[in-house]
């Protein structure tokens, strides 16, 4: 499950410093601490479980992170903070699609990637994952607009092709189950 950006929860700590906290302490999710209103809002830790549930996974087994390696207040303060960190936005994705494609990636080994934030003239997960990855011509659409846009693509990570379902934002839309088993059986 790919997210766009961290929110401030996350800025007081580094990828790597997260990951050695992950591995240290592997019985505490931040899903489940969302679930339990840890971060305020439970309903985006809700759907983080939901979903995975609901396509027939264990969602302790999900892998969750962001496209961009960033934490902002919110999507429209990358940039801003970008130039805090003496970043470009473009360095910026670049560095975190690099690090995607090349460290997250092959360890956890995706049989599905499911992006939510579709939106595919802005910065978003999903548009990264097309701009970086997606292989031309497999973009196909479940449903096609309004609320429940939901549309998937194959991307292509060295070798390894996975398919990729882009969802609106989970923090502000429900997205709808079914929409998300179609776009992967328009993947196979």
């Amino acid at each position: 499950m790919m997210g766009f950006n961290g929110s401030l929860v996350d800025a007081h700590i580094t990828n790597a410093q997260s990951i050695e906290k992950d591995f240290e302490s592997p019985t505490i999710s931040n899903v489940q601490n969302g679930i339990e209103g840890a971060y305020g809002i439970t309903h985006l830790a809700k759907r983080l479980q939901q979903i995975p549930v609901g396509l027939g996974y264990d969602w302790q087994d999900v892998v969750y992170t962001n496209a961009l390696m960033m934490c902002s207040q919110n999507a429209a303060s990358i940039q801003k903070e970008a130039l805090r960190q003496n970043l470009s936005v473009e360095q910026l994705v670049k560095n975190s699609m690099g690090f995607f494609e090349n460290v997250t990636l092959p360890l956890c080994k995706p049989e599905v990637i499911i992006a939510y934030s579709n939106g595919l003239t802005s910065l978003s997960a999903a548009s990264l994952l097309l701009t970086h990855f997606g292989e031309a011509g497999t973009l196909k659409y479940s449903h096609p607009k309004g609320y429940y846009t939901t549309y998937a693509f194959y991307a292509k990570f060295h070798s390894q092709r996975v398919p990729v379902v882009c969802v609106r934002h989970m923090s502000r839309f429900k997205p709808h189950e079914e929409y998300i088993k179609s776009a992967i059986s328009l993947m196979r």
